[in-house]
């Protein structure tokens, strides 16, 4: 894989099975990411941040990409943590963007919406755990799920009160 130089404050993502890991591109071929497998704040070329995977570029952007390139420097050596500086939480950060991590977001409804899918011992809360679910899955993993969660858990439920009523008129 080529270096690709992408424009300074670029925030890029490359898929590691279950999630994506993302970095800021620095403008002159390297990443600045907060890297589980190095437990810190690293700055690497494009290929070897990429690690042989595709490199995309990202949603998640601030209005001063400059400024988050700067930032992302002053925090090179800055241990990382799972739950509170993951590499999401770090570009997410240095773009003066809210500090979340929308993967673990959609992760911890998608689990939510299956306990209730599966241990419930209700129809409808059932039903709310499957839109609670489809919601949270079918969001972008870089927005927030909650909104969708809720709407997919509304629409769940409401199917389930009146598709049985709507099957038993035409029956």
């Amino acid at each position: 894989m080529q270096s690709t130089n992408f424009p300074a404050g670029t925030v890029l993502r490359i898929r590691c099975s279950t999630y994506w890991h993302y970095g800021i591109a620095d403008g002159r071929g390297y990443v600045i990411h907060n890297s589980k497998k190095w437990r810190r704040v690293e700055r690497e070329s494009e290929l070897e941040f990429s690690e042989g995977r595709r490199i995309e570029v990202s949603d998640i952007r601030g209005p001063y990409p400059r400024a988050a390139v700067r930032y992302a420097k002053s925090k090179l050596g800055r241990t990382y943590n799972l739950f509170s500086q993951n590499c999401e939480q770090f570009v997410r950060e240095a773009h003066g963007l809210q500090i979340e991590c929308t993967q673990f977001q959609r992760l911890v409804v998608a689990a939510a919406g299956g306990y209730m899918t599966l241990s419930a011992p209700s129809t409808v809360i059932k039903m709310a755990g499957v839109g609670l679910l489809l919601g949270a899955v079918l969001t972008s993993s870089e927005k927030q799920p909650y909104q969708n969660a809720v709407k997919g858990a509304k629409l769940a439920v409401g199917a389930s009160l009146i598709l049985p009523t709507l099957l038993r008129r035409l029956i």
